[in-house]
């Protein structure tokens, strides 16, 4: 006897299989790659499949060698800009549209986050992790753009008590494989994509340029978490004591040594050192925030020439350099070294190879009486509706110096779930800019005891283009229905001026992701990655926006003007329906 009974099963079995790109072997930045997935395969697994591709980062050709990394949070998601899907066959219908695909992915990845999630994007999309190998003991907060010693982009210099004196090039990067599971509505569908009756798929991918994608370590930037930097120790490395001699105004010498902090010798090697050789440093002075560059022989900053280890009472890394350096002021150990290997070239211009670009389909095989059974529905007038989630990118620009800024959404969705407003940064800046972050917007402030300047330890971002600015702004509402939502003003100004936390906003983003099908695990990147959220239903609702004026109401300090100008990416959440009826396919949104 059964007490239950189950519904019933249809047996299947499941395969891999690759489709390679439709044309070339291999894609540079802004390049488009295509793949045809052919209509044969019958159904497929959407979550199960992926696009699979190896990356290899080109150092520039202009300036010294710095070792250079993808975004940290999105790895190689970064490198598409735009994704399209359309149906096969003659008659294409465009299914999906996803403009500036990366600014979305960042949102998710941001806040969709934790150790387990940020582990396996390490594995197999090629974003990095904080590691305690490359740790900083001052103060500095944990960051995923650290990790030197497990870093997927370069070669780890090997563990050794020797020297390291082979300069920093194009083999020093290594051919990074990633496994993306794309992030739209069809491929993060649960169910079975019916793939032979809409006569295949195209799936046509645009890569990012290349000065959006590209970031440095941050123990190296002048801009970003400089109290993570290593320290100065001596010139002599004759102990690793605090009362070690500074080296005197003017005084004249090629080789020093560093302190053992921040990960720099606690270990005996030179495995996480983060500076490579030929790249042009300088000392900064990490409690006055005054630079002290050199005036030795009218080299104003030299290039390190050999990194080694020095076993015995220092156990500390010695670094030698190419000339001789002569500070201007007296070098003690609140000095700081920094790379000016970017900011003292004229430009800079790295870029980033593709190659074995494939995509796998999870293809499952029906039964052939099942899928004689749907043909034959389909013949005599049956239809069939496909329902997934996808998202449509309104974008919408807005000059520094509009203190109040009224951006009309003209939104189409007939089933809206939620929007979701990315304010990113529109300056037209350079590769240069963009990986010093010299002149980028400001997400923070390391505060310390030791100084009361917020201009030098302020962390400038590298994610220009990518994450949303907060911006001076001091609050929003939406306007739809004739009225404005919420009913009150939804306050940011303590977000904004970067000193404490507005909650509301909070609140209505996080029901806004949990709506849009993200899962907010973690709100920690609410200045970094600033969005204004919204919930257009509850539940598994939905909410028609066809013929609605719909805007966004934002309004700005008056005493301290917005910085930069802003493109918004206002992502409407919504659901779509393919509807296929015989040999007929249309698309409801």
């Amino acid at each position: 006897m059964s007490f239950w009974t189950s519904e019933e099963k249809i047996p299947i079995s499941q395969t891999k299989l690759s489709i390679p790109a439709q044309h070339g072997l291999e894609y540079n930045p802004s390049q488009k790659c295509e793949f045809h997935l052919p209509s044969g395969v019958g159904f497929f697994q959407p979550k199960q499949s992926y696009l699979n591709l190896t990356c290899q980062i080109l150092k520039s050709t202009v300036g010294d060698p710095t070792r250079l990394q993808l975004d940290a949070e999105t790895g190689l998601q970064v490198l598409i800009k735009d994704v399209r899907i359309y149906s096969g066959g003659s008659g294409r219908i465009l299914l999906e549209e996803y403009q500036n695909y990366n600014t979305l992915v960042a949102l998710k990845y941001d806040y969709e986050t934790n150790d387990t999630l940020k582990a396996k994007r390490a594995l197999t999309e090629g974003a990095t992790v904080w590691s305690s190998d490359s740790r900083s003991t001052t103060g500095m907060p944990q960051t995923q753009q650290n990790n030197l010693v497990q870093n997927p982009y370069y070669k780890p210099l090997p563990p050794q008590t020797g020297a390291a004196s082979a300069s920093f090039d194009n083999a020093s990067y290594l051919e990074v494989k990633g496994l993306l599971p794309l992030q739209t509505g069809i491929f993060q569908n649960d169910k079975i994509f019916p793939i032979g009756m809409t006569e295949g798929l195209v799936v046509e991918i645009v890569f990012e340029d290349a000065r959006r994608v590209f970031r440095t370590l941050d123990q190296t930037n002048r801009f970003r978490h400089l109290q993570g930097n290593p320290f100065f120790h001596s010139v002599n490395g004759s102990n690793s004591g605090p009362d070690e001699p500074a080296a005197a105004n003017g005084s004249k010498f090629q080789n020093f040594f560093i302190r053992r902090d921040n990960c720099q010798g606690w270990s005996s090697d030179i495995s996480a050192f983060p500076f490579v050789v030929g790249e042009e440093v300088r000392f900064f002075n990490a409690s006055t925030g005054v630079d002290n560059p050199s005036i030795a022989d009218g080299v104003l900053a030299p290039k390190i020439e050999e990194v080694s280890y020095v076993a015995g009472t220092t156990n500390a890394i010695k670094v030698k350099l190419s000339g001789s350096y002569r500070p201007t002021a007296v070098l003690d150990q609140s000095h700081v070294l920094y790379s000016r290997a970017i900011i003292a070239a004229d430009s800079y211009n790295p870029t980033y190879r593709i190659s074995n670009a494939e995509f796998v389909l999870q293809k499952v095989e029906m039964p052939a009486g099942y899928t004689s059974k749907l043909a034959s529905m389909m013949k005599s007038g049956g239809a069939m509706n496909y329902d997934f989630t996808s998202a449509t990118n309104y974008k919408v620009s807005q000059l520094r110096g509009e203190r109040v800024a009224n951006l009309r959404l003209p939104l189409n969705e007939s089933r809206a779930k939620a929007v979701l407003c990315i304010p990113t940064d529109a300056s037209a800046s350079g590769t240069k800019q963009l990986l010093s972050a010299q002149t980028t917007y400001i997400t923070d402030f390391d505060l310390q005891t030791s100084s009361a300047s917020r201009a030098w330890n302020a962390n400038h971002t590298q994610r220009t283009g990518l994450t949303g600015v907060s911006d001076q702004i001091t609050s929003y509402q939406l306007f739809y229905d004739g009225a404005l939502n919420p009913s009150r003003k939804v306050s940011c100004a303590k977000i904004s001026s970067k000193k404490s936390i507005d909650q509301q906003p909070l609140i209505e983003l996080e029901k806004a992701l949990v709506m849009s099908g993200i899962k907010p695990f973690s709100m920690l990147k609410f200045r970094e990655n600033f969005c204004i959220g919204r919930p257009l239903s509850l539940q598994n609702g939905v909410y028609d926006a066809r013929g609605k004026d719909f805007a966004l109401q934002c309004e700005y300090q008056e005493a301290t003007a917005p910085s930069v100008d802003k493109l918004w990416m206002n992502w409407c959440i919504h659901l779509r329906r393919i509807v296929i009826s015989g040999s007929a396919i249309s698309l409801q949104v």
